[in-house]
């Protein structure tokens, strides 16, 4: 478990960083994807069993919910891989693909619908991720203070989250009212990334509390 959710973080952090396309360059761009690509045929090939289960046993509302997240990021990822070799100008340059600007507006539809399925899979899977992270650093029991600053970072987090998406423009982002993002340079580097990071933290936040509620009621 702590090897997969490693994976995790890397893909996640890797798929952030190929977001800023306009910060990077075409070059590592391109290659960076590339990473993400290879990275994401591992955690398929790591996680084979639950494809072997897709179609045996009872699916509840966790599950269907679990299975249709795993099964678009499957979709969104393969697409933006094959957009992103159809576009390539470095990586898979001597291929001489031609894309075009409408293999374009695909990719940058499925890497922003990619941030919001990720957090949505990483809000499912949170439980599992506080209990790996307490076992690796020896924290049993329940602390108050622990809890409140953690509650208090949680709703920070969405509070920021929130801003960042009106200031990204998700809206635009998620429903190709443009293609391609634009990020001022006056701006620090920095806030790009923490507030696509902080965008994705809002739906697993969601996801989760919305799940830990389900199970009081």
């Amino acid at each position: 478990m702590p090897i997969k959710l490693g994976l995790d973080l890397v893909m996640t952090l890797l798929f952030v960083t190929s977001l800023a396309f306009r910060i990077t360059g075409s070059a590592p761009h391109e290659w960076i994807g590339m990473v993400l690509c290879v990275l994401f045929v591992t955690h398929c090939i790591i996680n084979r069993r639950w494809f072997g289960n897709l179609f045996s046993g009872r699916y509840g509302m966790r599950r269907a919910l679990n299975t249709s997240i795993n099964l678009g990021l499957l979709a969104v990822m393969l697409i933006l891989c094959l957009c992103g070799i159809a576009n390539s100008d470095h990586v898979f340059g001597f291929l001489h693909f031609t894309g075009g600007m409408k293999f374009r507006q695909i990719h940058s539809l499925m890497a922003y619908w990619g941030l919001v399925l990720i957090g949505i899979h990483a809000g499912i899977h949170w439980r599992v991720v506080i209990n790996t992270t307490r076992k690796l650093a020896g924290i049993s029991g329940e602390n108050k203070l622990r809890t409140a600053v953690l509650r208090l970072s949680a709703v920070t987090l969405v509070v920021f989250g929130v801003w960042a998406s009106f200031d990204r423009d998700m809206g635009s982002k998620l429903f190709l009212g443009f293609s391609f993002d634009f990020w001022d340079p006056s701006r620090p580097i920095v806030l790009f990334f923490v507030s696509d990071l902080a965008i994705l933290g809002i739906y697993a936040c969601l996801t989760h509390l919305a799940f830990k509620f389900r199970r009081k009621r």
